[in-house]
């Protein structure tokens, strides 16, 4: 191998390996640096190519360029080597409720969804061969899933093969730059790429990233023989979770979200879930696991990834962020961030990186800081870094409607959130904000004191909230002499700590300058003094000037 290279990839899962080949194909030296005992997630990885995905049922983004671009490499790959990679299923979507379905409706006024997709109908019976019955989901026919362990193992064989393979553990400090790119252990290049995946989190060059990782939980089936595949083409099922038909013979199963733990371990929470999934589907005592396997997704927020160079270091690039779209987006990825990083390969390219994808993109939001301190701003942030789809939250101050609202587009469809105000003024504003976003079938309203919570949330849901949210003072634009008051606020906190989950945050905005707060504030904060530090975790963030007068919120959460 020669001394100096054109680059350095760290990282050896499905984003380093196709990068490593791109390079390779184009002529150039590089060194892919992997420790395959690190990181199991490409390993894992269902390797699903699907073009509408999510419980908002959205095209993914940039379908249209991404997976033509991804089966072209896969097919290349496949008539070079004589191996098949990529396995062409149609999906069968099943709508998870009614409000699915109704959604799927509107989408289907786009040409590029009613274009890609057919109806799913159920099975015909003599009343349906009558009439015509609803559709139970859609059927999207091109679709299909990469064997990312057999491309991953002919990668690394090719890359062995010329001694471009170095099985190793490496520390960020040995990685040091240079005038003109970076050393690593007596070789120089051109560059540094980072395609370590979640272990992202621990790079001190992108350590303003704010990478989510995401644990998933994948197992194989032994199923019964009514329940395994009758052809090769048979269609892989998504009903919250997704069932592969694979080319081995076998049935895949995944995935679950776990955004608290970051091991290889498949944890007993991840695995009672899919099997309370697979009873459902299957029935139970009709299948067991064969195999049950984890890895940690090195997902980011929003739907793009990180690809692109340092924005004051350029000699190290980040590529990463691919979550779950992997196998869709990396191929795509690959072949952008080689002709940008050597533009003589391409002179015309006509697909430079887009700015979305740019690591730069969040320096600039780190050092953007708003006009003024918002306290409000500093909740929604705060509770949407925990909050997920499918969760429970309760909004204790309805006020105008706008935690509620942005509660409800934070659980979605499958979560739901109950809001509280005394006022009918106050229930009537929310009620028309959340019709306007169609977010009613998600939330309950309820014209009472927050201090009846426990009266008020189903017993089913006690201990089981994700997030609670005070807003104390007055309503905003109202009468301002009905406020909250110190009594019944003390008993709506008593309560909100036995409905709360392990993990569950409960946050209260103080406002000390209207007539009154002051004496709600000092108990408040005596309260939170008195909690038990064994099983709340608290916080105080204080107006960064320290202005006596601006509100501020405390956050308690319920240790796990």
């Amino acid at each position: 191998m020669p001394k100096h290279l054109t680059a350095i990839i760290f990282g050896g899962g499905l984003a380093g390996s196709i990068l490593a080949e791109r390079f390779q194909a184009a002529g150039h030296s590089i060194l892919l640096v992997d420790d395959p005992s690190k990181s199991r997630c490409s390993r894992v990885a269902a390797g699903l190519i699907n073009p509408i995905g999510g419980k908002r049922l959205k095209r993914v983004w940039q379908a249209g360029t991404l997976i033509p671009h991804a089966l072209a490499y896969y097919q290349k790959l496949e008539q070079q080597h004589a191996a098949p990679l990529y396995h062409p299923r149609p999906i069968h979507r099943y709508f998870a409720n009614a409000d699915e379905a109704k959604l799927w409706q509107k989408r289907l006024q786009d040409p590029a969804y009613s274009n890609a997709t057919t109806p799913l109908l159920p099975p015909a019976s003599p009343q349906e061969q009558e009439s015509a019955a609803p559709a139970i989901g859609f059927i999207i026919p091109k679709a299909g899933y990469l064997d990312t362990n057999a491309l991953l193992d002919l990668l690394r064989s090719q890359l062995s093969a010329r001694k471009s393979l170095l099985s190793s553990t490496f520390n960020y400090e040995e990685i040091q730059l240079t005038e003109t790119g970076v050393s690593f252990r007596g070789h120089t290049a051109d560059f540094a790429i980072f395609a370590e995946g979640h272990l992202a989190t621990h790079n001190p060059h992108f350590k303003f990233i704010p990478y989510k990782p995401a644990k998933g939980v994948i197992a194989t089936l032994k199923t019964a023989p009514r329940h395994q595949p009758s052809h090769s083409g048979a269609p892989i099922i998504l009903k919250g979770k997704f069932i592969v038909p694979r080319h081995d013979g076998t049935l895949q199963v995944g995935a679950t979200y776990n955004w608290d733990d970051s091991t290889d371990t498949p944890d007993e929470s991840g695995i009672q879930e899919l099997t309370t999934f697979l009873d459902s589907h299957f029935g139970p005592k009709t299948w067991q696991f064969d195999q049950i396997r984890a890895g940690v997704r090195p997902a980011t927020a929003g739907a793009y990834p990180v690809v692109g160079p340092h924005p004051l270091h350029p000699q190290l690039i980040a590529f990463n962020g691919f979550g779950s779209k992997g196998s869709l987006q990396i191929p795509y990825f690959a072949n952008a961030l080689t002709q940008t990083l050597i533009p003589s390969n391409a002179p015309l390219r006509s697909s430079p990186l887009p700015s979305e994808v740019l690591p730069a993109r969040f320096i600039k939001n780190a050092l953007s800081k708003p006009k003024r301190w918002i306290a409000t701003n500093v909740v929604k942030e705060a509770i949407q870094r925990t909050l997920q789809p499918g969760d429970l939250a309760i909004d204790a101050t309805a006020g105008n409607g706008h935690d509620t609202q942005w509660l409800a587009q934070t659980v979605g469809p499958t979560g739901h959130v109950f809001a509280y105000d005394i006022q009918e003024q106050a229930l009537a504003t929310t009620r028309t904000r959340l019709a306007k976003y169609e977010l009613l079938p998600q939330t309950t309203l309820i014209q009472a004191g927050h201090e009846t919570l426990l009266e008020t949330i189903p017993a089913e849901h006690h201990g089981q909230i994700a997030a609670i949210v005070f807003n104390l003072g007055f309503l905003p634009g109202g009468d301002a002499s009905v406020i909250t008051l110190p009594d019944t606020t003390l008993a709506a906190l008593e309560a909100s700590l036995q409905l709360l989950k392990p993990g569950g945050i409960l946050v209260v905005t103080l406002y000390p300058a209207h007539p009154g707060a002051q004496q709600e504030v000092e108990q408040v904060l005596a309260w939170l003094a008195h909690l038990p530090k064994t099983q709340f975790q608290t916080k105080i963030e204080p107006h960064p000037q320290n202005n006596p007068n601006s509100p501020y919120p405390v956050f308690i959460q319920r240790k796990s």
